[in-house]
């Protein structure tokens, strides 16, 4: 009775180091345990001997059962405490330093690329500050198979002078080149682009004709481009500038990055949140 009694304190002491509930021990465990503490007639060395036979017996029935139990027990482990999302994609939460669309809307990219769209205006002193982070990101930044792409936003008459500016230069293949400069002509020369000859003046320090300007400016091209930034930027239900768009879903900006810089790093976020498609 002695054996069964320390036998059942050593099973019961290993799974009490389990993640599960104790349990109660059987009643034929009780009734042994019952028996040895009602007998008088072993006498005393007796049972030291015997139980520290038996002590010796359930150490080693213990080390056999932590061996068996062990290999079953880790891919359990393993599979309820494996995260559904990486941490690294936890670092930013949706209301707080993006919002998602109700409605994907369509983008540039390709297969197993995701597009990346900055929505701007010249004449914004908070767009022409972000723009050297930008161009710095798409250098040394930019992840892998990811397409940027620059949409004008028109939300009302003088902006949308600007955005028909934005896809004159780049109907002239001069945008890459342009592009910056325009920033720095409005924002820091006061000069505001918003007339026919103040633009015609602007590009002829670039080697564009009055007559290249006029017909770039009034092509077929321009309007199209013109017409499906003014509806993507509604379908983005953006109200300002600047904004960033991911793949046509996820809307961000400095103001809820909490700065231009930290934008860069909510950008690959939700980049990296893109594709892996969670």
């Amino acid at each position: 009775m002695i054996r069964l009694a320390a036998i059942t304190f050593a099973m019961l002491a290993l799974t009490g180091c389990s993640r599960e509930e104790p349990q109660a021990p059987p009643p034929a465990a009780a009734e042994a345990a019952g028996a040895v503490t009602t007998t008088g007639q072993v006498e005393e060395s007796a049972v030291v001997e015997e139980v520290d036979e038996l002590n010796q017996d359930a150490a080693s029935l213990a080390q056999a059962m932590a061996e068996e139990e062990t290999v079953p027990e880790e891919p359990v482990v393993a599979t309820v405490a494996k995260p559904s999302v990486p941490k690294a994609l936890e670092r930013y939460q949706e209301g707080r330093h993006y919002t998602t669309l109700p409605v994907a809307q369509p983008t540039s990219a390709g297969p197993g690329q995701v597009e990346v769209a900055e929505v701007f205006w010249y004449g914004c002193p908070h767009c022409f500050t972000l723009e050297p982070f930008i161009q710095e990101w798409r250098l040394n930044g930019i992840p892998d198979d990811t397409v940027f792409v620059q949409i004008p936003a028109s939300l009302n008459p003088s902006w949308q002078i600007h955005a028909r500016l934005f896809y004159t230069a780049e109907a002239l293949g001069k945008l890459e080149e342009v592009h910056p400069a325009i920033f720095r002509e409005v924002n820091v020369n006061r000069n505001p682009l918003n007339t026919r000859e103040r633009m015609v003046e602007f590009f002829a320090r670039f080697d564009v004709s009055e007559q290249q300007f006029t017909e770039a400016w009034d092509s077929f091209a321009v309007q199209t481009n013109l017409r499906r930034s003014d509806a993507l930027v509604k379908r983005y239900r953006l109200t300002g500038v600047p904004a960033v768009v991911v793949n046509g879903k996820y809307v961000t900006g400095a103001d809820l990055a909490g700065g231009n810089k930290q934008l860069l790093d909510v950008i690959n976020f939700l980049v990296e949140k893109e594709k892996r498609g969670s």
